[in-house]
């Protein structure tokens, strides 16, 4: 199975290229990061009990996930009225990945 193709960031975390096929989030400092990368060091600074920062965390996933289904089904919908629903999920899911990012980001020591 061949590997997709690279995006134009590189993780924050732990500096390697992130591809498309890969899950990844931005977080407040205009990074961008692999989701294992920020999940396993947010886990290991967390300020608050660690099932909590995992909830949030499965969370994003979730979300996270959402966005690579919804952008793989838009491109099979023909009609314009169905393409801007199946659009406006996937910027809901951005906008909850973005809030939950942050939530990380306040929970623990992830950018520190």
């Amino acid at each position: 199975m061949s590997r997709a193709p690279p995006t134009k960031w590189t993780c924050d975390i732990c500096k390697n290229t992130i591809y498309w096929d890969e899950l990844f989030t931005f977080t407040s400092k205009k990074t961008v990061v692999h989701y294992t990368c920020f999940r396993e060091k947010a886990l290991k600074t967390a300020k608050v009990d660690q099932d909590q920062l995992s909830a949030i965390l499965d969370s994003l996933e979730d979300e996270l996930k959402l966005i690579v289904v919804y952008k793989q089904r838009l491109g099979k919908i023909k009609d314009e009225e169905v393409k801007k629903f199946m659009d406006q999920a996937e910027k809901d899911a951005e906008k909850n990945s973005a809030m939950l990012t942050r939530a990380v980001e306040k929970l623990s020591g992830v950018l520190e």
